[in-house]
């Protein structure tokens, strides 16, 4: 009795699932750091002047941001309570993410860039950069 061949259909759905994969937008969930340096970049490309970067330093240093399914987690360095906000994405593009956030106005836009999470306030000139932690 010839045995069948389950290698070829086991390769067909490895297949798949990674061109699947490839196509998908990376997933905003998990657990991101302030990365300082390069949000005192954006604040530059943005027109803020270097006098600003000593508060972004002083503000954002040590920030941390937790996100599930539905709920966003701030820490903030040296304030003891985090702050949770639930969100709900309104949009979908690209590496890209539009957020509405209770409590927040607008829509914040949160993109994946080279592994980075940037996050965009509508109301705010400066552009968050978070890494991966």
């Amino acid at each position: 009795m010839k045995r069948p061949n389950l290698l070829l259909p086991l390769l067909l759905v490895v297949s798949a699932l990674a061109i699947a994969a490839c196509g998908r937008t990376p997933s905003l969930q998990g657990k991101w750091a302030v990365d300082v340096e390069a949000t005192i970049g954006k604040a530059k490309e943005a027109g803020i002047p270097d006098s600003e970067s000593p508060q972004i330093r002083e503000i954002y240093d040590g920030g941390q941001l937790e996100i599930t399914g539905d709920t966003l987690i701030i820490r903030i360095a040296g304030f003891p309570e985090a702050i949770a906000r639930n969100y709900k994405v309104v949009g979908e593009a690209d590496n890209c993410y539009k957020l509405e956030i209770n409590g927040a106005p607008g829509a914040h836009n949160y993109c994946i860039e080279g592994g980075n999470l940037i996050v965009q306030d509508p109301s705010a000139k400066l552009a968050i950069v978070y890494k991966g932690s």
